[in-house]
């Protein structure tokens, strides 16, 4: 599948990880690590921008924000209730071939009760004894507000397997329910068995209706070639230090029939955090230092100084376009400390 900009942070994440023995948070980043992905103008559009439908198949799902960008280009309106802008306004994205801004715009509002619940199964099977019939009440006897909640939860089918929760109300139907604010039966009886019911806190939250359009800015595959065309520069005529480290990183990564960037996981080029970054590193980060970092948001002007090297890059090698990624702990290349 191709991959866009959050998968390609991902697995840069993950070779972190990888690298300090799996251990998120308990031992040291690596010195610098170099990742390379063969990717033409459409692919690196996805790689520099928030893609959506990478292809994953969660776009299928309704309540994945996939799904929800997807209809609002195809059908060109969409509205939709949620607590924030479902979408992203504030930047360009990728849908399909082609590069969009979104509009959110808030035409209602409401208010819900959140009650936070936790569903713990009793086991008979186990000797758990169940309550007597007044301290009980079978989920289909259940007035329809809190059947109908409980459904938009998934707890329809089945008692849940031991879970805290919060099931959400329109403040109006709080009356009609036996559930909440306090239960008035501490424990529901499912088809599959009898599980207790508390409520752990009440609160009160808005719920906005948004109406969502999509301007289309660009295609993808001319937004890349602007980005390469602005951004991007050569590497050629490397002393042969400098060649293996290029030669490492970009055969570690690989193109999808589309031009997407694919880097495999867990591979490029790396120094660990224990070890001396050889000459040709040294010098190779250096020339990445005397060009200019991929910028197309305004928050990434300020993700690093200006004469900081980590960044992405355009990059052409050997005649094939790279998305790369260059990582390094300055204090290591340089009398400045890195900023932690």
């Amino acid at each position: 599948m191709p991959l866009d900009r959050r998968s390609f942070l991902a697995t840069t994440a993950t070779l972190a990880v990888t690298a300090t023995g799996g251990c998120t948070g308990c031992a040291p980043s690596p010195t610098a690590s170099l990742r390379m992905a063969a990717a033409d103008d459409s692919g690196i559009a996805r790689a520099a921008l928030h893609t959506f439908g990478a292809g994953d198949g969660a776009d299928d799902d309704p309540e994945n924000p996939d799904a929800l960008a997807r209809e609002v280009v195809e059908t060109g309106a969409a509205t939709v209730e949620d607590t924030h802008e479902p979408l992203p306004t504030d930047e360009p994205v990728v849908v399909g071939d082609g590069v969009y801004r979104f509009d959110a715009e808030r035409v209602d509002s409401r208010e819900l009760r959140s009650f936070g619940v936790t569903i713990n199964p009793i086991r008979v099977a186990e000797g758990e004894e169940t309550p007597g019939p007044s301290e009980r009440i079978r989920y289909g006897d259940l007035p329809e507000v809190d059947r109908g909640v409980l459904a938009g939860r998934g707890y329809d089918d089945g008692r849940p397997v031991g879970i805290g929760t919060s099931l959400s109300y329109r403040p109006e139907t709080v009356p009609d329910s036996v559930l909440v604010p306090e239960p008035e039966y501490p424990v529901i009886v499912w088809p599959d068995g009898p599980a207790r019911f508390e409520v752990d806190s009440d609160n009160t939250y808005t719920v906005y209706t948004y109406e969502l359009t999509a301007e289309r800015v660009s295609s993808a595959t001319a937004f890349g070639a602007d980005v390469r065309e602005r951004f991007g520069f050569e590497l050629d005529g490397l002393p042969a230090g400098e060649r293996e480290i290029v030669d490492t990183a970009t055969t570690t990564g690989t193109a999808e029939p589309d031009g997407g960037p694919h880097p495999r996981a867990g591979t490029d080029y790396h120094v660990a955090h224990d070890e001396e970054p050889s000459d040709g590193f040294r010098s190779l980060v250096e020339r990445f230092r005397a060009h200019r970092r991929v910028v197309v948001h305004d928050w990434q002007e300020e993700s690093y100084e200006e004469w900081e090297a980590s960044g992405e890059y355009v990059v052409a090698y050997e005649g094939t376009t790279y998305w790369t990624r260059l990582d390094v702990d300055e204090s290591v290349f340089t009398e400045t400390p890195t900023k932690r």
